[in-house]
């Protein structure tokens, strides 16, 4: 997952297929910029500084030669400094990741939450149908459960994309997994399910984002 990528020419065919969409539908040419600033090494340094962690190098290329963030899939969050501190901005949120243990894939999230509670010292209760224990971490955390279940969830990952709808991707930045996405969709509590290719393999984010964009070409053609 950590091997470097090319991504030139990636930039000019997104904007390329955008003024191809803008032309087809009236309307008038682009006026503004579709993707974020690249961010410079020094920045990208110091935001995996900041966390303690080495970006995926897919991921790592695509901010120094393609973009903070701007289009993608749903569309991508833009990873800035607000207030000093680096994180995922989206839809007016700046999301920090949380780099102290690796990503829980979903097939494991009810032990990790059963550890949680009993390191503090309380035996959890039978689980709901999500296989959550939500109930049991508002026992032992009170008001703060939620957010402390919330956190723990998306513990090694941010969140790359917003889909709409409740229907978020992740990029996995800590774990055995790092490098690849997961799929969300709220109304599914609480599965992360792997992105995958036609063929059933795993997306890494240059896979991932290059099959949008080559989905949105075909289209436009």
């Amino acid at each position: 997952m950590n091997t470097h990528v090319d991504w030139s020419g990636v930039r000019e065919r997104v904007i390329a297929v955008e003024e191809a969409e803008r032309r087809a539908r009236g309307r008038e040419p682009l006026s503004y910029s579709l993707f974020e600033p690249v961010l410079t090494p020094a920045e990208i340094a110091e935001a995996e500084a900041q966390f303690g962690v080495a970006l995926p190098e897919e991921y790592r290329t695509f901010l120094a030669e393609v973009g903070a963030g701007g289009p993608g899939p749903g569309h991508l969050s833009s990873l800035c400094r607000i207030d000093g501190n680096w994180g995922w901005l989206d839809e007016g949120y700046h999301w920090l990741l949380d780099p102290s243990g690796p990503f829980v894939e979903t097939e494991g999230w009810a032990e990790q939450q059963r550890a949680t509670l009993r390191a503090a010292g309380y035996e959890p209760a039978t689980q709901d149908e999500d296989t959550d224990y939500l109930d049991d971490y508002y026992k032992v955390f009170g008001d703060a459960g939620e957010e402390a279940w919330h956190l723990e969830r998306g513990r090694g990952a941010v969140i790359i994309s917003d889909n709409g709808c409740g229907m978020t991707g992740w990029l996995i930045i800590v774990g055995p997994h790092r490098g690849e996405l997961r799929d969300r969709d709220c109304a599914t509590n609480p599965p992360y399910e792997p992105y995958l290719d036609a063929n059933g393999n795993r997306h890494s984010f240059h896979t991932w984002y290059l099959e949008w964009l080559e989905q949105r070409e075909s289209a436009a053609r």
